[in-house]
């Protein structure tokens, strides 16, 4: 595969960019958390730190992982927060590769991924904030190419592996599930997931299932919001200046269904989730079925009121398979909230320094407006896909070309 000279660019200046993110920035709180999660895996064990810190998440086995880098740093005085983020900075050129792999015999296939190579959130998520959300695009993206090679064990396997580092890739399996043709392809593919993700579990399972349900396969996410109470995201930010406005003896009647709405969020993404995986059954193809895991996870930002920033990240590839106004109005609206919001707890542009989210709790006017628009973006693009995907039920399906 020749590449065009204007590609290498392209492949510089985002590793340029990604080196500089590493080296020269702090990240978020995210990369403090991650190192005292780290140190508390060396001192106490992995079922110890369980126990003593209820907001350990993570999997057992990047759990481990993160806090052998941990002592890497302390043996050659590498800082912790290159150590951590370097990894997923790598980690986007091979999703990148993946993409053109994926698109061989696609003529815009250099631009698409350059494009992604080139995506402020990408390279945020990836070389700046701090966390391994950036190796769920990653799985993703190596699971559909496995599928378009028919290798069904192996794409299986693939999304299993990204189990032992985060769970939210399960998002997609209803997608890849209708995605394969036959029950037989969807029991191995499932099979394969279950027998590879579970594998490193195992260990911590035997010793402790309770704390690793509790704490790993029970987290269901969490409300970001400053000490002034504003909200980092999520469906209360669209309707409280509605409420608001009602006369005080009207507002229960609404405010009692409309929290339970919010507690219960995540679930109902998860259904809806299913429901349109179901109803774009027939939209198979790979680039349809990329488009289709886009969907899904946009449902999940649109719905779903427990939220962090990074979840971006575990979509963008896919972004640019969905219809252009959707990825032209995703990619600018959530880069220019998470952007001005990050330049403004930095207190630079360069996001150098310290990103002071408890510090900093009153956001400029403008970041708020950049919020609202791309949750709102979301949201309407998420009951877009939904009732495009029912009204596709009732419109003949196409005879193919023989």
């Amino acid at each position: 595969m020749k590449l065009p000279r204007w590609f290498w660019l392209a492949i510089l200046l985002g590793l340029t960019i990604r080196i500089y993110l590493v080296v020269f920035t702090q990240g978020t709180y995210d990369v403090e958390i991650w190192q005292k999660h780290a140190e508390g895996v060396r001192t106490l064990g992995l079922i110890g730190y369980y126990h003593a810190n209820p907001e350990m998440n993570h999997a057992p086995f990047i759990s481990v992982v993160i806090s052998l880098l941990s002592r890497v740093g302390e043996i050659t005085g590498i800082p912790f927060g290159i150590l951590l983020r370097a990894p997923f900075a790598l980690l986007d050129a091979g999703t990148m590769l993946l993409l053109l792999k994926l698109l061989r015999d696609n003529r815009h296939r250099f631009a698409i991924a350059a494009c992604f190579w080139l995506h402020p959130l990408a390279m945020i998520f990836s070389s700046y904030h701090g966390n391994t959300d950036s190796a769920v695009a990653f799985f993703l993206v190596l699971t559909l190419y496995l599928i378009s090679k028919n290798r069904t064990i192996g794409a299986g396997a693939a999304l299993g592996a990204s189990l032992w580092v985060k769970l939210p890739c399960v998002i997609a399996i209803p997608a890849f599930f209708f995605a394969l043709a036959g029950w037989r392809k969807r029991l191995l593919f499932l099979a394969a997931i279950a027998i590879v993700g579970i594998s490193t579990y195992i260990p911590a399972l035997l010793k402790d299932p309770a704390i690793v349900y509790k704490n790993v396969f029970g987290y269901e996410g969490q409300v970001i919001k400053t000490t002034t109470n504003l909200r980092a995201w999520g469906t209360q930010n669209l309707f409280a200046p509605f409420i608001f406005r009602l006369p005080p003896e009207s507002r229960p009647t609404v405010t009692k269904p409309l929290t339970w709405l919010l507690i219960e969020s995540g679930s109902i993404s998860l259904v809806l989730i299913v429901i349109l995986s179901f109803l774009r059954r027939n939209r198979n193809g790979i680039d349809q079925t990329a488009a289709n895991i886009a969907a899904c996870y946009t449902i999940l930002y649109g719905f779903s009121n427990f939220w962090s920033f990074q979840y971006f990240a575990w979509s963008i590839p896919f972004w640019f398979f969905a219809p252009r106004v959707f990825l032209i109005g995703a990619s600018v609206l959530a880069t220019a909230y998470v952007y001005s919001l990050y330049c403004f707890l930095c207190g630079n542009l360069w996001l150098l320094g310290k990103w002071d989210f408890a510090g900093r709790p009153n956001w400029p006017d403008i970041v708020i407006i950049f919020r609202d628009m791309a949750f709102l973006f979301f949201f309407l693009s998420a009951c877009a896909f939904l009732i495009n995907a029912i009204f596709a039920q009732f419109r003949p399906i196409p005879k193919a070309k023989k």
